[in-house]
């Protein structure tokens, strides 16, 4: 089996769309209302994607134990564009023994966003 999408319960459905195509590029690739009150996208490309619920009965996520990794090219490209766009920086970045390096975020919602960089 393979991980399709997530799915995070979000207070303001256009926020988070706007947050991850501003900040993280990703494209919205479906977006429905299924009945009244409920809105539902789908964000990302070929690969696993971020689906968002804005749902007037369920409550929107809050509190920790929710990451999301993402794997970038240049640390310092990623670390310039989080900064350009006001996102919370939690730690990073660090260089690890190995080469890796790593940076920790947080996204509107108060999902934790990881940030990796292979060794070149």
């Amino acid at each position: 089996m393979m991980i399709n999408f997530v799915t995070i319960h979000v207070a303001d459905i256009e926020r988070s769309i706007d947050f991850y195509h501003r900040v993280l590029g990703m494209q919205v690739s479906r977006r429905f209302s299924p009945r009244p009150g409920m809105e539902i996208a789908f964000m990302g490309g070929g690969g696993t994607q971020l689906e968002f619920i804005h749902d007037d009965m369920t409550p929107a996520y809050k509190g920790r134990g929710l990451s999301l990794g993402f794997y970038v090219a240049d640390m310092e490209q990623t670390m310039a564009l989080l900064n350009q766009n006001q996102v919370e920086i939690v730690s990073g970045p660090l260089v690890m023994k190995n080469g890796v390096k790593l940076l920790s975020a947080r996204d509107i919602n108060g999902v934790d966003l990881g940030f990796v960089q292979q060794p070149k």
